[in-house]
């Protein structure tokens, strides 16, 4: 559909993810292809799993679960050699063979041979990797950027967005520059990535956001919070109790910046604000809403499931 909820690609597949690089993923049966912005099936279903593309390429999975990466066009450009590949950031891939990890380019290429025991993307220049069982960041050239030294028991050491990474020392999450030092001390029970100027954390189960000097501008009272897209952010509001109904379960909604809310939470599902609207679910029906709260499409309720599936791959231009 467009942004004023004209349908140009009539529902005919089985599931679909969001554009990228003038691409949609679209499964039939089994198997993922993709369509243009006309409709077009320009890349007939052949992977196991979706086809995101980032930076022209997008990796794909044959029948033995070897990944291996296509162009645009559909021409194969990385045979399906490795066990998994990372979407592309800055010409770099993360892969793994085995129980290790390293980095090739878009031919390919081994830039950085497997050895990580465990690492991402790049991330505004870095890429976080672990080595005996500490986390540290890493430069293009494999050389390393910031020492590995962080624990991260609960999770992973995270891409740095907006300047910060989020790392844990003594099983408390703050946020780092990018030589490493603590601007935000690590004294939550769990950090997230920074957007539009503000990082989600969880205080005693409970989320909310800081500022980037640290300060707790938007106060812990979320079941969870997500980041910021367009200057709205979808939230839980819900207690973490058993529902008994539907009804009872929609809780979720949208807050502003300075944490007020546009319009009454009242949604079973939601997704993020991307081109002024964002995909959500009631218990009968999905609909796409505008930023007042009003849908400009809905149909007949699906199963859809977790309702932002590219949430974490890199930020198109």
């Amino acid at each position: 559909m467009t942004r004023t909820g004209e349908v140009t690609v009539a529902a005919q597949y089985d599931h679909a993810y969001p554009f990228r690089n003038g691409l949609g993923s679209v499964r039939q049966g089994e198997k993922w292809g993709a369509v243009n912005v006309r409709g077009e099936l320009t890349i007939a279903p052949f992977s196991s799993t979706p086809l995101e593309f980032t930076e022209g390429l997008a990796e794909f999975s044959d029948k033995r679960a070897h990944f291996g990466l296509i162009d645009t066009t559909g021409a194969i450009v990385v045979p399906p050699i490795w066990d998994s590949i990372s979407p592309f950031s800055g010409g770099l891939a993360c892969v793994r063979k085995g129980e290790v990890y390293g980095y090739i380019d878009k031919r390919g290429c081994i830039v950085i041979p497997p050895f990580f025991e465990e690492a991402r993307g790049f991330s505004e220049g870095l890429a976080a990797v672990r080595l005996n069982d500490r986390w540290g960041y890493i430069k293009p050239d494999g050389k390393t950027g910031i020492d590995n030294q962080f624990i991260c028991n609960r999770g992973m050491a995270g891409p740095f967005r907006e300047g910060l990474a989020r790392v844990a020392r003594q099983e408390r999450w703050g946020y780092i520059n990018q030589e490493g030092e603590f601007v935000i001390e690590p004294t939550f029970d769990m950090a997230l990535e920074f957007s539009e100027g503000y990082g989600t954390v969880e205080i005693n189960k409970r989320q909310g956001y800081v500022s980037r000097v640290g300060e707790l501008v938007i106060p812990a009272n979320f079941l969870w919070a997500q980041r910021f897209s367009e200057g709205l952010a979808a939230v839980d509001t819900g207690n973490g109790q058993a529902h008994k109904s539907i009804e009872d379960a929609s809780r979720k909604g949208f807050i502003q910046h300075d944490g007020s809310f546009p319009f009454q939470p009242r949604f079973f599902g939601v997704g993020r604000f991307q081109h002024g609207l964002a995909l959500v679910e009631t218990e009968k029906e999905l609909a796409y809403i505008d930023k007042a709260g009003d849908a400009v499409w809905s149909g007949g309720y699906v199963d859809i499931g977790f309702l932002d599936p590219s949430h974490l791959l890199p930020l198109e231009d």
